[in-house]
């Protein structure tokens, strides 16, 4: 893994509200001289993954399964984080005790009932070109401080557990506590 490989970036409490990335808690999956590419967790969309399914002939069970907005940029994608236990498809990328997976499979398992502990399912993804993260990081030029972003190591409760602007505020509390426990 690579810098911020498996890490969360929350949105800078400054961050403008007509931003994107207002309030936004992300979770990186590849971080590489190529650039670096993320998943935002906590934005719903409208559609369903029973919709997603049933556009793709797979019969899924009832029940509400949000999709979320990963990112403004290629808005089709289709691509699930979950834990890292034992479960996995065709095309699944370990990041330590997360994982992602992009396959047409993964619905097929999924709705037969074969499913990680925890999982979401977003549409798009967050992308930054080489080294742009770590000039937002620092908010240096053109990047102003009010655009960084704030950084955690990740858990189930964090990434599983809430959306909306209730899981930035936890995303929030846990970089400060993880912060806190560096200098004690």
């Amino acid at each position: 893994m690579h810098g911020y490989e498996g890490k969360l970036l929350i949105a800078h409490p400054g961050l403008s509200k007509n931003d994107f990335f207002y309030r936004s808690v992300i979770f990186i999956y590849s971080d590489s001289s190529d650039g670096t590419l993320g998943l935002v967790l906590n934005k719903q969309t409208n559609t369903t993954v029973k919709e997603i399914c049933y556009d793709k002939g797979i019969l899924w069970p009832d029940g509400i399964n949000k999709t979320y907005q990963g990112g403004p940029v290629s808005k089709q994608s289709l691509i699930m984080v979950h834990t890292s236990d034992h479960w996995q498809s065709s095309n699944t990328m370990r990041l330590g005790k997360y994982a992602v997976t992009s396959d047409e499979l993964m619905f097929h398992k999924m709705a037969n009932g074969d499913q990680p502990a925890y999982w979401r399912m977003t549409l798009g993804i967050a992308a930054w070109q080489p080294g742009q993260l770590q000039l937002e990081l620092k908010g240096k030029f053109p990047y102003k401080t009010e655009n960084s972003w704030l950084t955690a190591e990740p858990t189930d409760a964090t990434m599983f557990a809430y959306d909306g602007e209730d899981q930035w505020i936890k995303a929030t509390e846990l970089s400060s506590q993880q912060m806190i426990n560096t200098f004690f």
